[in-house]
Formats: C-alpha cells, structure tokens, sequence
C-alpha cells in the first residue's frame, strides 16, 4: 500500500519524523532509497551525488557527538524559547524543538544515518561546496519522498556537519568530497500526517513580485 502513494500524496503528506524507533531498516529499504535519490538531476549531469549509510554504532556514536555540538550551540535559543511565527504558533515551535531535543539525545539509536556528499574530483574548496548544493538537495528530496512512501520517518539536518574537519575524519572523506546533510532514518514513533505551509497567494506572484 505504502508504495502506491501518489506523488502528490506523498508529498503533501511528508512531514519531518525526528523521533525515530530503534528497530533495523532493512539493507534493501536503504538501498531503494539510494536508488531514489539517484534518479534527481544534476549540474550539467555529472551525477556527482555520493552516499553514505552509517549503521555501525562507532560511527553513529561519533556522529551523534558532533550533532549534540551543532543543535547545543545553535539551536539553545530556540529550545529554551521557542517564540512564534505567524505560520507557526508558540506550542507547535516548542514541539518542534522538543523533537530537536530528542533526536540529539537519541542519535545514537537511530537505525541508520544517510550522509549525503558530493565528489568534486579535486581538493574542495567554498565555492565548490556552495555550488554543488544545486545538485545535492534534489537528491536529498527524492530520498525523503522515497522515505515517505515506504513508511519510513526521515528528516535532514546540517547541525552534525558545522565542523567539516571533524565530519572528514569520522567518515575518512577524502579532499575532493565534502558532506552536506546527515539524514536519520528508521520506522516513526510518531503518526504521519499533512504537513502546514503557508498559503500560496503568500509565497507566490506571476510576471513580477511587486507593481
């Protein structure tokens, strides 16, 4: 059933799964969401997306550390005091937080974690990393799309990876490749449902923004 969801479905009912079972994945579930994130587009096509799926618990342990860094330093104001947006009152931005929370305390556990790179071919420098994000976040996407369809929660974040340095080390990246998301994935504790975005005559104008 899961895997006969409409695009549209899928898509509109796709919403972040930070607090994930510790139940294994199985090897075939992870590969056919490689599989999915390989389908997206790339820069002049070079298909220079690569992906790595972290199952064992040394690496996950170090990753989770380098996480709990990155969420403590940059996100301590908004757990601590989530406020609100127009879009998003103060009790949905505090839950958001608390999954936040939670997902640092538990990365650990999490079944997989999928680090999506890019391979440059030569020593990567900013402008490099800054340009590949084109071709990496469609592939990101497809992946979370893919998840979505097979049940499985899956969310990305960029706080483990603030330290490239470190990231490079634990996950013995060469120059020429640079991490750009650690995505956890497992089965959701939670319930999947529609995701709230703001309304279209907000976000959307034909020919020009302004008069």
């Amino acid at each position: 059933m899961s895997e006969e969801m409409g695009i549209f479905e899928t898509m509109y009912n796709c919403r972040a799964m930070r607090r994930l079972d510790k139940r294994e994945v199985p090897q075939e579930s992870l590969e056919k969401l490689i599989e999915a994130a390989n389908q997206a587009p790339s820069g002049s096509n070079t298909q220079n997306a690569r992906w790595i799926i972290v199952r064992d618990p040394t690496v996950k342990a170090e990753l989770a550390e380098l996480n709990r860094i990155g969420v403590e330093n940059y996100l301590a104001p908004l757990i601590d005091n989530p406020g609100s947006l127009p879009h998003q009152p103060a009790d949905k931005r505090k839950r958001m937080a608390d999954a936040v929370v939670w997902q640092k305390e538990h990365m650990h556990e999490i079944p997989a974690l999928i680090i999506a790179c890019m391979e440059f071919g030569a020593p990567a420098t900013k402008d490099m990393i800054a340009r590949g994000n084109g071709s990496i976040w469609p592939s990101i996407q497809n992946l979370l799309l893919a998840a979505r369809a097979l049940e499985l929660g899956a969310a990305p974040t960029t706080l483990a990876l603030t330290d490239r340095k470190a990231v490079a080390e634990v996950l013995h990246l060469p120059q020429t490749m640079a991490a750009y998301a650690l995505i956890p994935v497992g089965y959701p504790l939670g319930k999947f449902g529609p995701v709230t975005r703001k309304p279209l005559e907000e976000i959307m104008r034909f020919d020009r923004w302004s008069d």
